[in-house]
């Protein structure tokens, strides 16, 4: 039972749906400087898209592993699965392997989760500069005695 197009479509939905979501927030408040909320909403929508795609490797392989490796492969090797079953649990890097070089799940699922997840942490860490930045600009105090603009004496 493998995702097909359709259901990868159908998957990725509610995740373009909610990144539209996103994009249309940012462009009604553009009271905060563009690119930081920019930043912030691309963080946003490559994490979304990280999730889908997981969820989508994930998916791949269906419920019953060696179903999956017969239907597809044609062969299932329980001695390779019996000795490396703990592979196929863990959450990351996702694996289905049939045996020792047949994986169920595709290889652009795994690569394509670690660069949308750097990003979305290089995007995070570039707009909490850009925040803190902005905020250290507004806070520099004059010379002793002197006042700031805007206020009064």
């Amino acid at each position: 039972m493998e995702t097909s197009l359709t259901g990868a479509v159908q998957l990725w939905i509610p995740t373009a749906l909610v990144c539209a979501a996103v994009a249309v927030a940012v462009r009604r408040r553009q009271r905060a400087p563009g690119l930081l909320r920019a930043l912030a909403a691309l963080a946003c929508i490559a994490f979304l898209n990280a999730v889908t795609t997981w969820f989508l490797g994930l998916a791949q392989p269906g419920l019953d592993i060696e179903e999956s490796c017969v239907s597809r492969t044609g062969s299932f090797d329980d001695t390779w699965n019996a000795a490396h079953y703990l592979e196929s649990q863990r959450l990351f890097p996702l694996h289905a392997k049939c045996g020792a070089t047949v994986d169920l799940v595709p290889a652009w699922v795994n690569p394509t989760i670690v660069v949308l997840l750097l990003l979305s942490g290089g995007c995070l860490c570039a707009a909490a500069f850009l925040t803190v930045r902005g905020f250290a600009r507004r806070r520099v105090p004059g010379p002793t005695g002197a006042r700031l603009p805007g206020t009064s004496a």
